[in-house]
């Protein structure tokens, strides 16, 4: 069937690479002459690299030169192995100023397709880069990975020498251009992703200030009702209560934690926990493990170890004519209140920050009640995650979203999601793998010779909205998948050696299950294959 589907046409075009690969060149750390960037190269077609750019703190007109470097998989571990590396280029530069691309043209050297590391000496110049957002795993953090159709880079970590000298900074983003072309004739298979299934749905969520003064919460309040699935986020429906003289002063300093003992456990989404963890930056966890960094970051928050619920900020409770943190707790309510605390830095009123956490031992419902606040110091975040790795559900205008209200879910929902296991070359198989699906039930997979291009048509009219057709289904054929009788998740493609050079085919998912929608389906993202023999 699948060559009757071939026949429907031939749309025969050479892919050209995508070249240059860029990462950043917005560097805000670096090194001095003489250091080396290290990064992980994931080769997909035969390339041939001629010019790679970097960016320099050295002043334009400096003159330098670069040494490039591979050797097999990976940089980890091979960084003080001078031996494992492979000098493949070394060219003379002139420096084009820091933030501007320092170009390096090089002796084109070809890579084959597979895994690399790459190791750039700066001699003469001092390179500059950017700080990761992970961890020391190569393409770990949300600015790690940058890909083109041909090529990944994973970023990434600096050395204060050459190959053979230890790893002293990571993870670094290597602030690089990586010029190449497709080596030999051919035409490149391709797998592209488009559009998005449906559901996903966010167990956290947050506002990032990025200044003091553009906070608009003051004198407002949030609850979070738990509904048995997760929370409701609606307009606050408890009003702030002002610390008594029975309230407790906690004994916080600048950038410090301490442990509050409840009159009975609080219930949350991770279970029930006997006591609060309290920072004076702004934020209480259900235990320790937080950490009490006084600067905002929403990847922070999103990774953290124990849930927490933040009004996140550089404070200062021990600042001279700075409020306190007092904890109260009064008919099954817990008070946590910030009673005109200062910001870091603060000397006078207009310092002043004044707003409580309200936690119901009874319900779990948590209240976010916000006075008078400061419009100095540094940015603010408020929010809420539960605890480890959870999805970014993006940056929410709370001012806006919480009139109208969200739901939250216990534990992140991922959309389905539709991947090709390899790039279509002619002569292969290649399998159509569905995961993130719901319960015990079947679905379709479907190849179509006709793409809906994105957003794609709303499936609401037929009773799943916001789930979307990508395909048009009468155009192609289906294969059941399953996690029920012995089916599969996976829906093999075996591509003839004959197939046309440079025709598409387009994929999707259905699944079938009744309790997502009226309709009882959701859709996957659609999969763009381009047949080619590269």
């Amino acid at each position: 069937m699948i060559k009757n589907l071939i026949l429907v046409g031939t749309l025969a075009a050479a892919a050209s690479a995508q070249s240059p690969l860029t990462t950043l060149f917005t560097g805000n750390t670096s090194l001095a002459a003489g250091a080396t960037a290290y990064v992980d190269l994931v080769v997909n077609v035969p390339i041939t690299i001629s010019q790679i750019d970097v960016n320099s703190t050295a002043a334009a007109t400096t003159a330098g030169t670069l040494e490039v470097r591979t050797c097999p998989t990976t940089y980890v571990g091979n960084d003080t192995n001078a031996g494992a590396w492979t000098l493949v280029g070394t060219t003379a530069v002139v420096a084009a100023g820091p933030g501007q691309p320092t170009i390096g043209l090089l002796a084109p050297f070809t890579l084959a397709p597979g895994n690399y590391g790459l190791a750039v000496t700066h001699i003469g110049i001092g390179p500059l880069y950017n700080a990761g957002t992970g961890t020391a795993t190569p393409g770990s953090g949300t600015n790690q990975t940058y890909s083109t159709t041909e090529l990944t880079l994973l970023a990434g970590a600096t050395a204060g020498g050459a190959p053979g000298t230890a790893i002293c900074c990571t993870p670094r983003v290597f602030n690089c251009n990586i010029h190449y072309t497709i080596a030999g004739s051919g035409t490149l298979a391709t797998r592209t992703s488009y559009g998005s299934g449906c559901y996903s749905r966010a167990a956290s969520f947050y506002e990032n200030f990025a200044t003091s003064a553009a906070f608009d919460l003051a004198n407002t309040a949030i609850s979070m009702l738990p509904n048995g699935s997760g929370y409701v986020v609606l307009p606050g429906i408890t009003s702030y209560v002002a610390p008594t003289a029975a309230a407790t002063p906690l004994t916080l300093t600048d950038d410090s934690e301490t442990t509050v003992t409840l009159a009975a456990p609080f219930p949350h989404a991770g279970g029930a926990t006997p006591t609060l963890v309290v920072c004076s930056n702004g934020f209480v966890s259900v235990a320790t493990g937080n950490g009490t960094s006084f600067t905002p970051d929403a990847t922070a928050l999103l990774g953290a170890a124990q849930t927490s619920w933040r009004n996140w900020h550089d404070y200062n409770p021990a600042a001279a004519g700075s409020g306190q943190v007092k904890f109260e707790q009064v008919g099954g309510i817990a008070y946590i209140t910030w009673d005109g605390v200062y910001d870091f830095g603060g000397t006078s009123a207009a310092n002043a920050n004044t707003f409580q956490f309200q936690f119901d031992t009874a319900t779990g419902a948590v209240h976010f009640v916000f006075q008078t606040m400061s419009t100095l110091g540094n940015a603010r975040l408020v929010g809420y995650s539960p605890g480890g790795p959870s999805a970014n559900p993006g940056n929410t205008d709370l001012s806006t979203a919480v009139p109208a209200t969200f739901t939250l879910t216990s534990n992140d929902v991922a959309p389905l999601t539709l991947a090709a296991s390899a790039r279509p070359l002619v002569g292969t198989t290649i399998s159509l793998d569905t995961t993130n699906v719901t319960g015990s039930n079947i679905g379709v997979s479907f190849l179509s010779a006709v793409q809906v291009a994105a957003p794609g048509i709303d499936l609401g009219i037929i009773g799943a909205p916001g789930c979307a057709a990508l395909i048009d289904v009468n155009v192609g054929f289906g294969s059941v998948i399953g996690n029920v009788l012995g089916l599969s998740l996976s829906a093999p493609f075996a591509i003839p050696a004959t197939a046309p050079l440079g025709f598409q085919v387009y994929a999707q998912s259905i699944w079938l299950d009744a309790t997502q929608n009226a309709f009882g389906l959701l859709s996957s993202n659609g999969v763009a294959l381009t047949l080619g023999n590269l």
